[in-house]
């Protein structure tokens, strides 16, 4: 791959989830393209950071490029169970919304601060707050929870 493409990468990056991460994409930096040329992963080392959508060419944290990103929903302590098992992010559950407008991709964590998963945010904050039901992140991915890990 080669340096122009990498920088055009870098810059799509910066624009969806802000300048931060072009910081902490500063090791081994790689990039996997299709055989017809288009791109499909991008790799930190040898960890999958962020693998792009197929119907739009949009780059897709998972739960190691969730650590990357400033767009972050925080939840209740009570949440933080069923978001570990899969379950979709309810509006009354939570606590903080940052850097992130509906439609953003966004990092899931507990209000102790533990990653949880990452999935599209459907409310914006005011919403969240003010409506109080109905799905605010729909999940996309997320860390097994001790239940999911004993059952395997």
């Amino acid at each position: 791959m080669d340096q122009l493409t990498k920088d055009i990468v870098r810059g799509v990056l910066s624009y969806i989830y802000g300048p931060g991460i072009l910081k902490k994409l500063s090791g081994e930096f790689r990039i996997e393209v299709s055989k017809t040329g288009g791109l499909r992963r991008i790799y930190l080392g040898d960890r999958l950071v962020f693998t792009i959508r197929a119907s739009d060419g949009r780059p897709l944290p998972t739960l190691e490029g969730a650590r990357l990103i400033d767009k972050v929903v925080v939840v209740s302590r009570d949440a933080a169970p069923f978001v570990k098992q899969g379950r979709s992010v309810m509006a009354k559950f939570v606590v903080d919304i940052r850097n992130a407008v509906p439609g953003d991709e966004v990092a899931i964590y507990s209000e102790d601060g533990e990653l949880l998963g990452v999935g599209r945010l459907m409310l914006s904050r005011d919403e969240a707050r003010s409506v109080g039901r109905g799905v605010a992140v729909k999940l996309r991915h997320h860390v097994k929870g001790d239940a999911e890990r004993s059952n395997q």
